[in-house]
């Protein structure tokens, strides 16, 4: 039986890169680092006996491999999170687990992206916070020039909206981007990795944005009626002309497909039976429209075209950057369909969910609507859930020489701790130390216990 262990543990790496670029799920990839000490070590690409340009290159390879399409797990808040766990519902097992991530547990986060979450303080600044590394960017203070934050003084949390980022800062720490949707007029800011302040978006009118994407090159933010702009050098260029009805629409997301197509999706609610008529936040989803954008030869501009189906694409929409998954990668989701998960705001403020919960997946084939995880009625009201794809980059990552601290943007060694500035001399982003309790929920959950069904 040693010998037999033994000859595992020391399987050759390239059949282990094979098994490697198997894995599907970030439980599995998990999993595979809690056999032994070797397959760690080719897993997080950790190995000390490789040197100069082979260890950057393993490095790299590792973590481009780790950065395909991962299947989006949903941030659970429960009264028994604390300051150093937190729960997360997968869709595949239908499974909650509790892992061991310091992350504030009263906070709302407005935004999540590349496995990034955003949240805000009162003197607003945000703050970007990697639950999987233990990392944390602190951007600068968030007051538009305007004023309007004014107005949210008491109510800091609810001015963002919603944030998305251009890239991952840990891959590309020199030239990440944000954008922020705020309200009051839901406009748009912007900040450039090497700036010291927000650029707010100069627009030609008031667009109401409910929702933005990378896409290209640039950020592109759409309105309820369709009407989308393309943002460069800190103003709006208009692309898309209105072309929708805002009757009974809610909101609208923007996901670029797995092919590579930009599209747009509508969301539809209604009203709550048997409630009262001053409840006008408890709104059921009902219905949801997917647009693509097309141009065809004798048009100036592309336009919005409907579309009955997106084949084996699955949509993760909400607070986060919008997600698109193939079911070829993922067979534990389900094909042509919309995971979906929101709160409720608009230009008037922000309603904690707990009113209601308007989770769901929508089956864009026969239009139908099933749950996939129903919060505890006892446990009301909490925050919202928010997706998350998760970022189980460990490696060391050396960021490139000259790029100062993200100009604005400190880096900090953990969501309670900023230990300096960000990549002047290159420093090595490693993962924290509750990778190993991760691995040791790996091995509890193949005993059956570690998480809560």
């Amino acid at each position: 039986m040693a010998s037999s262990a033994l000859g595992w543990a020391w399987l050759l790496s390239e059949l282990l890169d094979l098994i490697l670029d198997r894995l599907l799920e970030f439980t599995d990839y998990v999993r595979f680092c809690s056999v032994c000490k070797p397959w760690r070590i080719i897993a997080l690409g950790e190995d000390d006996g490789d040197s100069g340009y082979h260890q950057l290159h393993r490095q790299r390879h590792c973590i481009l491999k780790s950065c395909r399409n991962k299947l989006p797990m949903l941030v659970i808040p429960t009264k028994h999170n604390t300051d150093d766990f937190r729960s997360f519902y997968s869709i595949v097992d239908g499974k909650i687990y509790d892992l061991p991530l310091p992350l504030p547990c009263e906070t709302r986060f407005f935004g999540s992206s590349h496995g990034w979450l955003f949240t805000i303080d009162k003197s607003f600044a945000i703050t970007l916070i990697n639950p999987w590394s233990g990392k944390t960017i602190l951007l600068p203070e968030f007051k538009d020039p305007w004023g309007k934050y004014q107005d949210w003084l008491d109510d800091y949390d609810k001015f963002p909206g919603k944030a998305i980022l251009s890239s991952d800062p840990c891959m590309n720490p020199c030239g990440y981007e944000i954008a922020v949707i705020y309200l009051g007029s839901m406009e748009l800011a912007v900040f450039r990795s090497g700036d010291n302040a927000w650029k707010f978006l100069t627009q030609k009118k008031d667009y109401f944005f409910c929702d933005v994407v990378y896409y290209k090159g640039l950020f592109h933010a759409v309105n309820h009626l369709g009407e989308m702009v393309r943002v460069e050098d800190g103003t709006d260029r208009g692309v898309v002309e209105p072309t929708l009805s805002p009757r009974d629409i809610s909101t609208i997301h923007l996901v670029k497909s797995i092919r590579g197509d930009l599209l747009m999706v509508q969301r539809f609610t209604e009203l709550n039976e048997n409630q009262e008529p001053a409840d006008v936040f408890k709104c059921k989803t009902v219905d949801f429209k997917v647009f693509k954008l097309l141009r065809t030869d004798d048009q100036a501009r592309p336009t919005w075209v409907q579309i009955e189906s997106i084949g084996d694409q699955v949509l993760f929409l909400g607070d986060n950057h919008a997600v698109c998954v193939s079911t070829s990668e993922f067979p534990g989701c389900k094909p042509n369909s919309i995971y979906y998960t929101e709160h409720y705001f608009d230009e008037f403020g922000y309603v904690p969910c707990g009113t209601d919960d308007d989770n769901g997946v929508f089956d864009l084939g026969n239009r139908s609507i099933e749950l996939h995880y129903v919060p505890d009625p006892s446990q009301k009201p909490l925050l919202p859930a928010i997706w998350i794809v998760p970022n189980f980059i460990t490696r060391a990552i050396t960021a490139t020489r000259g790029c100062g601290n993200h100009g604005g943007a400190l880096m900090a060694s953990s969501p309670r701790q900023v230990t300096g500035a960000g990549c002047e001399s290159g420093p090595k982003l490693r993962v924290f130390q509750g990778i190993d309790s991760m691995i040791a929920l790996a091995i509890w959950h193949k005993i059956g216990i570690g998480y809560k069904s």
